[in-house]
């Protein structure tokens, strides 16, 4: 008897190869994607985190507009503010050394560790003009994107542009007695 070999032994074996091959790239870019994916719900919760701590400073200022230029500083929250509790503090140091103790992360606690708040965050306030200031919460992104305008961290960072800022800006009426 004489077997038959012909040219197509092995097709099946080389197409399920190919078939996995595919597969497997499909998983890969399924896999990169929901890495990325990760990673931008990371950067937009740490901006909402950020927003939430600027809008909480505007507020603590508003209550203390009399006092407003006192809370105009840079780099809040990257050295350990102290104590908050200590009578002897004014309004505006109290408001300043908790907003840095929240800039911080103290607002939850894994294991000793502070991770309520952003990466590497600081916080800066700046009077551009009479009666305006600028409150502004920068941090490190975990990906290049564009260096900021704000000058709030700048050059505190591994790269500018994995630096990220949110800002607002807090006009203080000036409040007068009517003329008489």
């Amino acid at each position: 008897m004489k077997s038959s070999s012909s040219p197509q032994q092995g097709v099946a074996l080389i197409e399920a190869l190919i078939a996995m091959l595919i597969v497997a790239f499909g998983v890969l870019g399924f896999v990169g994607l929901q890495a990325r994916t990760t990673v931008a719900n990371l950067e937009g919760y740490q901006r909402s985190q950020a927003l939430i701590l600027v809008n909480d400073m505007a507020e603590r200022m508003k209550l203390n507009r009399g006092d407003a230029v006192a809370y105009v500083g840079s780099s809040i929250g990257t050295a350990a503010p102290g104590d908050c509790t200590n009578a002897a503090l004014t309004t505006a140091q109290r408001d300043m050394c908790e907003w840095a103790t929240t800039i911080q992360g103290a607002g939850e606690v894994q294991g000793g560790t502070k991770v309520g708040a952003m990466l590497n965050a600081r916080g800066c306030i700046t009077n551009p003009a009479t009666n305006q200031y600028l409150i502004s919460v920068a941090w490190q992104g975990l990906q290049p994107s564009g260096a900021p305008a704000n000058a709030c961290g700048q050059n505190a960072y591994s790269s500018e542009d994995t630096r990220r800022v949110v800002s607002v800006v807090m006009q203080v009426a000036q409040l007068t007695d009517p003329a008489p």
